[in-house]
């Protein structure tokens, strides 16, 4: 007889399904996003030039990198194909 793995249990009938959430409208909503706009740590003007500078500064190095590593495979496929020419 082959073992089960998992446990059989029977599905509970008397359960109740739960409750529905109460809607909110328009106005209690943005009351409740300006609530938690409030309570968002907001960085400085500092440090977001800062991370700015950063992320211009990476893909400036980023597009030089992939620049030199195309030129220098495309220089390698024109030698390769004049080889045979």
């Amino acid at each position: 007889m082959a073992k089960t793995i998992g446990k059989n249990l029977p599905a509970k009938q008397n359960e109740a399904p739960p409750p529905k959430k109460k809607r909110t409208n328009p106005f209690q909503f943005f009351q409740q996003v300006r609530q938690e706009a409030r309570k968002v740590t907001w960085t400085s003007r500092q440090e977001t030039i800062i991370s700015t500078i950063m992320v211009l500064v990476m893909a400036g190095l980023a597009s030089l990198f992939f620049f030199t590593v195309d030129s220098g495979i495309s220089a390698l496929v024109t030698f390769v194909l004049q080889l045979g020419a």
